[in-house]
């Protein structure tokens, strides 16, 4: 039986970030390198990095109960958990069922997914589909969380490539809840994918390479450039993600013109710049935060929306882009009309 509410709104944002702060300056302390030249440009001002006993699902929980809270729901309420992340706590069993237990949401089916940097703008795609065409899923939660500085390394002694990589990376999550909507809500998606582009960098362990003892010794098992790295072009973002924002807006009769806000991934703020001048939008027309919370993977388009909602940047009616990039390489969209 089709639901009388087909549309999928976000009803409630939380965020978490872990309490240990690094500074730029703090962060050039510990290598030889011109950590605060580098990041100067990409907007970087900081990285949080998680407790020693802190998961990426302890983070996720955090974020996940403040965005209930928000929607005025209760945990029981929720009817499925959606994970983006590839720092999960496990390899398996799954994070989403260990996020379930502790949040206490007992009636919810779970499942994570992994497309790196740019998942969570697909689990808002799905989680909207699930609510407009199930009739069993009514409130669904989907996680952007992210754990990535377990897997850095940050000595002295790395391997310049590796330390580019160590700088970059940031713990926390961001969570949203979406519930049905009698008018949109969401809208539209798309993705793109460029799988020739999956050996540039990534955390190569798993059942192609089981880690061993020389593997951990060598440090192999950290974040890092492939060892035949194909390398990402610099202007890769900037040369697809107009054309994929045109596109989704294509989908359902908007032109850039009509966006209020556009959130990118937080990395590298020039890019954003740049693909705001290509759409012909104003710098206002997106919202940065890595330079206050760090860029934090999976989460950071979730920290922007969180923030841009707290300082009073998106009003019922504005039509807002979500856009994103990660590893493999994976590239996603998602396009709300703000209820």
């Amino acid at each position: 039986m089709a639901k009388e509410l087909s549309h999928a709104k976000i009803a409630g944002v939380g965020m978490y970030i872990p309490s240990e702060r690094i500074s730029n300056a703090e962060l050039a302390a510990k290598m030889d390198y011109d950590v605060e030249g580098y990041l100067q440009d990409k907007g970087i001002g900081v990285r949080y990095r998680a407790a020693a006993d802190e998961s990426t699902s302890d983070m996720a929980v955090a974020a996940a109960r403040e965005a209930i809270n928000q929607a005025e729901l209760s945990a029981k309420d929720i009817d499925l958990i959606i994970l983006a992340t590839d720092t999960p706590d496990y390899i398996t069993p799954p994070t989403s069922a260990i996020i379930q237990h502790k949040l206490g949401a007992v009636n919810a089916g779970v499942f994570d997914i992994n497309a790196a940097c740019t998942d969570e703008t697909i689990a808002l795609a799905i989680a909207s589909n699930y609510i407009a065409l199930d009739p069993s899923i009514n409130n669904v939660v989907v996680v952007g969380a992210y754990g990535m500085t377990r897997w850095l390394d940050w000595s002295p002694y790395s391997e310049s490539a590796s330390k580019v990589l160590a700088m970059l990376f940031s713990d926390g999550a961001g969570a949203v809840v979406l519930t049905p909507s009698r008018e949109a809500g969401y809208l539209s998606s798309k993705m793109l994918t460029e799988g020739s582009y999956w050996d540039t960098y990534g955390i190569y362990v798993g059942t192609a390479r089981p880690p061993d003892a020389e593997m951990i010794s060598s440090k192999r098992h950290y974040l890092r450039f492939h060892e035949h790295a194909h390398r990402v072009p610099a202007d890769f973002n900037l040369a697809r993600w107009p054309k994929l924002l045109k596109e989704t807006l294509g989908q359902v009769g908007y032109e850039p013109s009509d966006l209020k806000l556009v959130l990118m991934n937080q990395v590298e703020r020039a890019t954003v710049h740049a693909t705001l001048n290509e759409l012909g939008l104003p710098l206002e027309k997106t919202h940065w935060v890595a330079d206050k919370f760090g860029y934090a993977g999976s989460a950071s388009v979730f920290m922007a929306l969180y923030d841009a909602l707290e300082q009073g940047k998106i009003e019922s009616g504005d039509l807002i882009a979500f856009c994103t990039s990660g590893a493999g390489f994976v590239l996603s969209t998602a396009l709300f009309r703000w209820a």
